[in-house]
């Protein structure tokens, strides 16, 4: 199996999961959102997600055109979420406070689902 096809597998199974446990469970939504206003975590979870990014980036860094460039993007995106957090919590914070008040978030985590599952589709079948 490749590489890519085994990252992809991961986080498109991970995307759907996360983000049909959250549509449907209003409640970690609230805790996820509490918790990023405590800024207790903050630190760890940007340590972690730049490991993951950094990690990502450097086992497949693929700009190509086809779908498994996703796979390229969502580890910079990651490592890009994980600086953010270590450098400048209060925009995090500042970008949590308008997504809870926002009224399509349900439509986000929607497509959330719907884009794991089409990376997982990908994944599995190329």
């Amino acid at each position: 199996m490749e590489l890519v096809n085994y990252l992809a597998e991961i986080w498109g199974i991970s995307i759907a999961i996360v983000s049909l446990a959250l549509l449907i469970k209003e409640k970690h939504l609230k805790k996820l959102f509490a918790a990023v206003e405590a800024e207790d975590d903050l630190f760890m979870w940007g340590l972690a997600s730049l490991v993951i990014g950094l990690g990502m980036i450097l086992s497949y860094n693929v700009w190509a055109q086809s779908w498994q460039v996703i796979i390229t993007i969502l580890g910079w995106v990651s490592l890009i979420k994980g600086l953010c957090l270590l450098f400048t919590p209060e925009l995090a914070k500042k970008w949590t406070k308008k997504l809870e008040t926002s009224s399509f978030l349900p439509y986000v985590l929607f497509a959330g689902v719907l884009i794991g599952l089409v990376i997982t589709y990908f994944a599995f079948t190329a």
